[in-house]
């Protein structure tokens, strides 16, 4: 595939008043009866939740081979965590983020990588296990028969990201506790408390790490109008956290930093507090188009917010990085025009539905903040990059050049759900590169690894893709400045994988 180019201080938390309104909004979860399929052929709006049939406990270890020989300087391990427990009985979540979940390792070494994976044994997988039934939902099913939920983590299924920490790999959810699992066995180790007074608080699957490997992060339980934020070492020791004011803040997924700041993008998603049980929580959550977003800028020295600013609605999942710009915060975006039909798609595509609308089309923007006149401007880039945002981490909070992201190509079936190929982004030409896998191929988030040395934006782009004619996931590397040129080494394995959602990389010398 040619390249296509285009000019184109701190506050003590109450765990009980940071609890309560949680649990009244995730006591529902759902069930459906697990739908028919055929074995060996798959239609193509089968496609997505094809990956999630027959999941298995635990996955490997299982070495295959590469293609083409490695870079002899990339090594270590891609950690990659997401939904795979769809299924038990002859009952289905019918939404991709309710499924348990399941971390990933791709160690790479010379000329093959060796995969394993196991599920992550929760308090709630393990309940659920003994009582050979589903007893509570997440996100996105409701559940009349649900369960009461005494605390968050009753619920917690440790299924969106990983946060590598020294030995340990944390599996982490959003509205409770990250989970600890071994990062060479996979083994589960239980729930990582930093603090008695944090223990059980929501804890966000999109932590930040500064270049000092400072850890930021932050927390939102719905219907309290706060935030949780968190200063934490490299090592995991908790430093500082705080509480702040926060409107829009009844669901948010990510942030971004720079060297000064915390910067959030809250969307107008409202918190119903209906009662009825069988509504989901993302059946709770009202999106009000005629509300503005609220962007909080927070200084990381105060942890209190130091400017505030406003934007005409939109909804977003994913940022890239944010730097400052002289006295202009800009910050990378994924956006969409609103929550609900995304929902939508997901579940027609977890639930193997046809889909009765197209995909929605998203766009990538750059919010910029002018801090000295207190403007805020929504700018489009021109890039075919949808979402999954990824950019030389060596760099967050700081000016890079390059942003990396996922697509979808003009073969994809409008009826498949996901993306089909990745897209490189020069920020100070404009010009883009993309990479197409082909229309039988779901492929998911890539990352960047960065080369030996200093020099940014130099190194790999390493991926997982799902074939799911052949039902088969391959580990595809990429050199990071040719991504146009197709894959340098690829490595597929025997089986396909549930299609997940979040990952890292560890070098093999340490580090994240």
């Amino acid at each position: 595939m040619k390249p296509i180019a285009k000019n184109t201080a701190a506050t003590a938390i109450s765990r009980r008043s940071f609890c309560k309104t949680l649990l009244a909004g995730t006591s529902a979860a759902g069930l459906s009866t697990l739908p028919a399929f055929a074995a060996d052929e798959i239609l193509p709006y089968e496609a997505f939740a094809s990956s999630f049939d027959d999941v298995p406990e635990t996955f490997g270890p299982t070495r295959v081979s590469f293609d083409r020989p490695l870079p002899k300087d990339l090594s270590g391990t891609l950690y990659r965590n997401g939904p795979a427990r769809m299924h038990r009985g002859d009952t289905s979540y019918h939404h991709w983020f309710d499924g348990d979940g399941m971390v990933h390792a791709f160690t790479l070494q010379p000329g093959a990588v060796t995969h394993h994976a196991k599920m992550v044994r929760t308090d709630r997988l393990i309940a659920e296990e003994k009582a050979g039934r589903f007893l509570w939902g997440g996100f996105g099913t409701g559940f009349d028969h649900s369960l009461p939920v005494n605390q968050p983590d009753d619920i917690n299924v440790a299924n969106i990201s990983v946060l590598p920490v020294g030995d340990e790999v944390l599996a982490l959810w959003e509205a409770g506790s990250p989970w600890r699992v071994d990062a060479t066995t996979l083994d589960t180790l239980g729930r990582k408390v930093f603090s008695p007074e944090t223990d059980g608080l929501p804890f966000s699957a999109h932590p930040r790490i500064d270049p000092t490997g400072r850890i930021w992060n932050f927390g939102y339980l719905s219907g309290s109008g706060k935030l949780v934020l968190y200063d934490i070492s490299a090592s995991g020791k908790l430093n500082r956290t705080s509480i702040i004011d926060a409107p829009n803040a009844d669901m948010v997924h990510d942030f971004a930093i720079t060297d000064r700041y915390l910067v959030f993008v809250l969307q107008p998603l409202r918190y119903s507090s209906n009662t009825a049980v069988n509504l989901s929580f993302s059946d709770r959550l009202e999106w009000d188009n005629n509300a503005p977003v609220h962007v909080l800028v927070v200084d990381k020295n105060t942890l209190q917010t130091s400017h505030r600013f406003e934007l005409p609605a939109f909804f977003a999942f994913h940022m890239g990085n944010a730097w400052q710009d002289q006295s202009t915060i800009r910050i990378e975006v994924a956006t969409a025009p609103s929550f609900a039909p995304l929902m939508q798609q997901i579940v027609q595509a977890t639930s193997r539905q046809q889909p009765d609308t197209p995909p929605p089309q998203p766009k990538t923007a750059e919010i910029r903040l002018d801090l000295t006149h207190n403007r805020a401007t929504l700018n489009p880039l021109p890039t075919s990059g949808i979402d999954f945002p990824r950019f030389d981490q060596r760099f967050t909070g700081s000016q890079t050049q390059h942003l990396f992201m996922m697509a979808r190509s003009g073969n994809m079936p409008d009826s498949v759900f996901g993306f089909n190929s990745i897209t490189a982004m020069d920020r100070q030409t404009d010009n883009e590169q993309v990479f197409d896998y082909g229309a039988q191929t779901i492929a998911e988030e890539h990352l960047f690894v960065a080369a030996p040395g200093n020099t940014p934006g130099k190194g790999w782009l390493i991926g997982t893709s799902y074939n799911w004619k052949k039902r088969r996931t391959a580990l595809s590397v990429f050199n990071a400045r040719h991504i146009g040129d197709g894959p340098i080494a690829i490595a597929e394995l025997p089986y396909g994988l549930p299609l997940g959602l979040h990952g890292q990389f560890v070098a093999a010398t340490g580090g994240v």
